[in-house]
């Protein structure tokens, strides 16, 4: 059992149910759009954008997080398409083949980053719309939520380097000190990295 297994082997949703606040802001208004989520975890942004009439696919590691999804959906009479799968390895999802992904906090090993983003990016079609969330190396003063871990947080320099290798409009990329209050585990003031492109 993986640790995202162990964390999310419980009946609670440990991120809550209710969508991340930035992924709600940007997408809010989007309907009748094939939406790929990577490191999705127990389903809570899944299920928001298919509720607003989405095609909504999930990949994720941890077979506790997919069943946790399955349920929520299945509550909210909802599909999504659940896949397990390590996001950090090459070309894990279709290329080409989403109007739009995200990755909130889907923080992985240093060795993954990269490919984490690769696959981000190739997954969506041109014209598509990327979008993400991480905590950034400062949230380690915060000890509000996400990985003690520091090669796992992210600098606004470090993405941007990551981006060079791939035809993308950066339509905003900065670091904010927001709140999160999503279930248990992100709770407070917090420093994160906000993320929006457009495929070329």
């Amino acid at each position: 059992m993986n640790h995202w297994d162990e964390k999310f082997k419980t009946d609670e949703y440990v991120y809550g149910v209710e969508p991340n606040e930035w992924l709600r802001s940007v997408l809010n208004e989007q309907t009748d759009k094939d939406i790929a989520l990577l490191a999705e975890g127990e389903g809570r942004n899944a299920v928001y954008l298919a509720k607003l009439g989405n095609k909504v696919t999930t990949y994720d590691f941890s077979k506790e997080g997919i069943e946790k999804t399955k349920r929520l959906a299945e509550s909210e009479d909802v599909d999504v398409d659940t896949h397990l799968q390590d996001i950090t390895v090459k070309n894990a999802l279709p290329r080409e083949n989403y109007d739009i992904s995200a990755s909130i906090f889907g923080h992985v090993p240093e060795s993954g980053k990269y490919e984490m983003f690769a696959n981000l990016i190739e997954c969506v079609k041109p014209g598509g719309l990327i979008i993400f969330e991480f905590y950034s190396v400062k949230q380690l003063e915060y000890k509000t939520g996400g990985p003690k871990d520091i090669t796992m947080l992210y600098e606004v320099d470090e993405i941007k380097n990551y981006l060079e290798d791939f035809s993308v409009e950066v339509i905003n990329l900065e670091e904010v000190v927001t709140e999160r209050n999503e279930g248990t585990a992100h709770n407070g003031q917090a420093s994160v990295i906000q993320g929006q492109l457009k495929k070329l």
